[in-house]
């Protein structure tokens, strides 16, 4: 969320954007809103040049989208995470099975004499 804060650094015509992370903000205080451990609020500090002639659809636009591009990015972050740790286990499966000792060629007998393989 920090990076949706660090986001006016490219272009100061960009609303001011907002996280908080357990309470919510101060306009929704005195009301039901949700509090706890995965709770997260996010605002858009919206000006008049936001919502002023032309910019206004694109405006409502991209807020409607947010959900949708915040989703995005969670699920491929969550997949790159999920594509590491395979990674990982796969390469600690390996040295796991390069350390295995080497099964030596013993000759087994049975009882009268004939040689046994298991199969």
């Amino acid at each position: 969320m920090q990076e949706f804060k660090e986001g006016r650094r490219g272009s100061q015509t960009a609303p001011q954007v907002l996280f908080s992370h357990r309470e919510p903000p101060l306009e929704l205080k005195g009301t039901d809103a949700s509090t706890g451990d995965n709770v997260g609020y996010i605002s858009f500090v919206l000006f008049p040049r936001h919502t002023a002639g032309k910019d206004r659809e694109n405006t409502i636009n991209l807020i409607h989208t947010f959900r949708n591009y915040l989703h995005y990015h969670i699920k491929c972050s969550k997949a790159y995470l999920h594509c590491r740790m395979r990674a990982r286990t796969t390469a600690f499966l390996k040295v796991l099975n390069r350390a295995r000792p080497e099964k030596k060629n013993v000759e087994k007998k049975t009882m009268s004499g004939k040689t046994f393989t298991r199969k």
